[in-house]
């Protein structure tokens, strides 16, 4: 069982972060944070760190690839991969060029996770029409697979120029950079499985049922795909370690802020404390809690989706910094074992 971590880097609104000088250190400090969150989930034995992409003032990292490598100056085994790469506004050569240097820093342990956005914001910012986001995406992603197998394909798009058979160098240190598919919809695991790529699941509201209903379509669809690529399932979601379950309800402000809509009209979740006290419930999708609560939950999960990879949130609305370390390390130290233990 894989396990690991991801970070979406966010940046809490707090009355001291209002001029673009005080801007500027909250981001520094919260990039030199996540590198420290890698260091400290390698050291706690987890496979892989995951490095969100967004495009607003609200979060610290546009472009994980260059978080990514400065992670892999200062790590040695943990893999490292995006959480995710907004392929539809990317030009896919420079996504595996971007991808292939990391992999190339790391000695091979780069890996994409490419979605479409949960955010519009991207589309503005680099021009393109959110009216032609799954075509966007489709042709972007038939792209990206064509350059990781031929490194100097001929292809021919609507969105992009077409490729003729130039060179796309670097080439990376693994010989072929895993790709997963990031997936919120039944379509979106059909394509994974049709794909024969991995894919990982947000589960972020609710009973196990709705990513259990995931995996199952997702299985049956790359069972029937020509291809020979056994079946990975991840299961993205949010976690924070405590001691009491008293703390775990205590850190609902935390939760809030980290979903609520920092714009009129924007993304995001108004979560009332009757959502939050439903999503630390046994059946609920919130791994809060102390380490028996959350290994339990954890396993009533797998039992429920067979996940192969776990990746979990642990800094999310401006949690404290130590809080979020020693999360990771008694995930990686105490739950992890128990988790891959037979029961």
């Amino acid at each position: 069982m894989d396990i690991g971590i991801a970070t979406l880097g966010d940046l809490p609104q707090t009355p001291e972060i209002t001029h673009p000088t005080d801007v500027r250190r909250a981001t520094e400090r919260r990039l030199a944070l996540i590198v420290r969150e890698a260091e400290t989930a390698e050291a706690a034995e987890l496979q892989h760190f995951s490095v969100g992409e967004h495009h607003t003032a609200d979060f610290a990292v546009s472009s994980p690839a260059v978080v990514l490598s400065a992670i892999a100056a200062r790590t040695d085994h943990i893999r490292l991969t995006s959480g995710v790469t907004v392929l539809s506004v990317h030009d896919p050569v420079r996504v595996l060029q971007d991808f292939a240097t990391v992999d190339l820093i790391s000695a091979g342990r780069a890996e994409i996770t490419v979605g479409r956005s949960a955010y519009t914001e991207p589309f503005d910012l680099f021009g393109y029409d959110l009216s032609h986001y799954d075509q966007l995406f489709r042709e972007r992603l038939d792209l990206l697979l064509r350059l990781r197998e031929d490194p100097a394909p001929r292809w021919h798009g609507r969105y992009r120029a077409p490729l003729s058979g130039m060179p796309v160098p670097p080439l990376p240190h693994q010989t072929r950079l895993p790709i997963w598919l990031g997936v919120g919809s039944a379509s979106s695991a059909h394509r994974a499985g049709d794909l024969g790529l991995p894919m990982i699941v947000g589960y972020l509201i609710g009973p196990p049922d709705r990513p259990a209903a995931l995996a199952e379509i997702y299985r049956k669809a790359i069972a029937g795909a020509d291809t020979t690529t056994d079946p990975r399932v991840g299961i993205a979601l949010h976690l924070l370690i405590t001691d009491t379950d008293d703390q775990a309800r205590a850190a609902y402000p935390h939760y809030r802020e980290f979903l609520r809509p920092k714009r009129p009209g924007g993304s995001g979740y108004h979560v009332t404390p009757q959502a939050y006290a439903e999503g630390l419930a046994p059946d609920g999708a919130l791994m809060i809690g102390t380490v028996d609560t959350v290994t339990r939950k954890l396993r009533r999960l797998h039992d429920a989706t067979g996940f192969d990879r776990l990746q979990v949130l642990t800094d999310w609305g401006g949690l404290p910094e130590q809080l979020v370390l020693d999360s990771i390390t008694r995930l990686g130290t105490e739950v992890a074992p128990r988790l891959r233990a037979p029961h």
